[in-house]
Order: structure tokens, then C-alpha cells, then sequence
């Protein structure tokens, strides 16, 4: 185990991360009748129920400029990028643990690998988002060709908070069951289907301090009106998370053998 290391040249790096990107990509295809498609339809499932919610009064979502069904739409596509990196992050050992071992991949490529397939999942609905925004009549600031930039360090958190997840599994298997339960629940607790600027009491004070707030309600408003959410906050919070990201990215590169050994693989 201790001899896991092992250095790839550049352009092996390259081909085995183009490979598992297509890998990855078509494994989704197999065994469903619907593929893709389901990118599609579960944001219209997210969007039915908090219609319905807004429209039985449970739900208050706070003064918006756009329609409430364009804003959950755009919102739990935004969050979807997030919950599903940290998902696809968090299972890393158990989906690659044997070809880790095996073939000594370098994890750092895993990873990355996660990142890019996550980004392209989450393009392929948000092209009809941007085409649903025109025909209504949302117009979208000229700095949407940035949104991508400003999108990445929420993605970066959720592979962040998996990787962590992952890691304090491999002490306790339930770990995985508590991360996953709570991330839905702060779905509850961030502006997704509300606008951070909603006053609800404790919820005012919970917003504040969830960084989620600024790594969800930035790029959203800058696809809108060109400007980040509370700015100096928002970089603060992109700073810190994309750090976290290098430094466990650093420590998995370091510790692979010793997790895998942990794991049982």
C-alpha cells in the first residue's frame, strides 16, 4: 500500500481523464428508458411541487423581478449542480476504489473527472433554461459568458463537503446516510426557492450565514443583472471554498493508499 504512488506522463493524464469523462457520461445512458431526458423532467417535478407549495400560502419566496417558475427553475438547476458533485464526490472510494487500487490512478483525475461530468449535466438542461428565459421575455445580462466562472466554486463546494464525506465514511458507513439527509435539508435553508432577502425570523440569521447564500445567489443574479450578490462576501466565500478544494484535493492525492486500506478495498 505504501507504494500507491505512481507518476503519469501528461499525455496519459489526458486520454484517462477524456476517456472516464465518456465512460462516465454513457454509463448514465445505460438501463434507462429515458436517459438525459431525466435532466429535463425532474427540475419540472421541482418546480410543480413549489408552485403548488407557493400557491397553498405555505411558501413566502420574497419579492423577485422574474416569474416564481423561471426563478425555481434556474435556482434547483443551480442547486442540482451543487448536491450532485458533492454526491458523486462523496462515493468516489466506493465507485473507483478496486480501479484505484488496481491500476494506480492518480485520484486528482477522478476527481476532476467528477467536476467536468458534473458541469456537463448541468449545461445540457440549463441551454433550454436560457431558451425558455428568451421566449418569455428574460432578458439575460451581456455577462452570462461568465456565469461558468462564477458558478464554480458552489461546484467546488459540493465536491469539497463529498470528498470530507467521503473521508469520515470510511470511519463510520452511516456518515454518508447523515451528509445526504442534511444536504437535502439545507436545500430548506439556503435561497433556492426564496430570495435571500426573505425575513422569516431565525431563517434571516441562517441565510446570513450560509455560504451557500452567496455561492447560489451570485451567479443567479449576475445571469440577471450583471452584479454579484453582496460582492466582497461572495469572493470571500469563492476564495475560501476554492482553498478548501486544493488543500483535500492535496491530502487525498497524499493519503489515497491509507483511505483505501481504511475502506476495506
Amino acid at each position: 500500500m505504501d507504494n500507491y504512488t505512481y507518476t503519469f506522463p501528461k499525455q496519459s493524464k489526458k486520454f484517462l481523464l477524456q476517456e472516464l469523462i465518456k465512460l462516465r457520461l454513457l454509463a448514465d445512458l445505460k438501463r434507462s428508458f429515458l436517459g438525459w431526458l431525466w435532466l429535463l423532467i425532474l427540475p419540472v417535478f421541482a418546480i410543480l411541487t413549489w408552485i403548488f407549495m407557493k400557491g397553498a400560502g405555505i411558501l413566502e419566496p420574497g419579492k423577485m423581478e422574474i416569474p416564481y417558475t423561471a426563478f425555481v427553475l434556474l435556482s434547483t438547476t443551480i442547486w442540482a449542480l451543487f448536491f450532485d458533485t458533492y454526491k458523486n464526490c462523496s462515493q468516489i472510494f466506493i465507485t473507483y476504489g478496486k480501479t484505484l487500487l488496481v491500476n494506480k490512478l492518480p485520484i486528482n483525475i477522478i476527481i476532476f473527472n467528477e467536476l467536468i461530468v458534473g458541469a456537463v449535466k448541468f449545461f445540457i438542461p440549463f441551454i433550454f433554461i436560457i431558451i425558455y428565459f428568451l421566449y418569455i421575455g428574460i432578458s439575460l445580462h451581456p455577462f452570462v459568458f461568465i456565469f461558468p466562472i462564477v458558478l464554480l466554486p458552489l461546484q467546488l463546494f459540493g465536491a469539497a463537503v463529498g470528498l470530507l464525506t467521503g473521508l469520515f465514511s470510511a470511519l463510520a458507513k452511516d456518515f454518508t446516510f447523515l451528509m445526504d439527509n442534511f444536504i437535502k435539508l439545507f436545500l430548506l435553508l439556503s435561497p433556492v426557492v426564496y430570495t435571500p432577502e426573505v425575513s422569516t425570523g431565525l431563517l434571516t440569521k441562517v441565510i446570513k450565514y450560509n455560504p451557500l447564500t452567496y455561492l447560489i445567489s451570485s451567479p443567479r443574479n449576475l445571469l440577471l443583472n450583471g452584479e454579484l450578490y453582496q460582492p466582497m462576501i461572495s469572493l470571500i466565500c469563492a476564495l475560501c471554498v476554492t482553498i478548501l478544494f486544493m488543500l483535500l484535493t492535496r491530502f487525498f492525492v497524499i493519503n489515497t493508499a491509507r483511505i483505501l486500506e481504511r475502506e476495506g478495498v
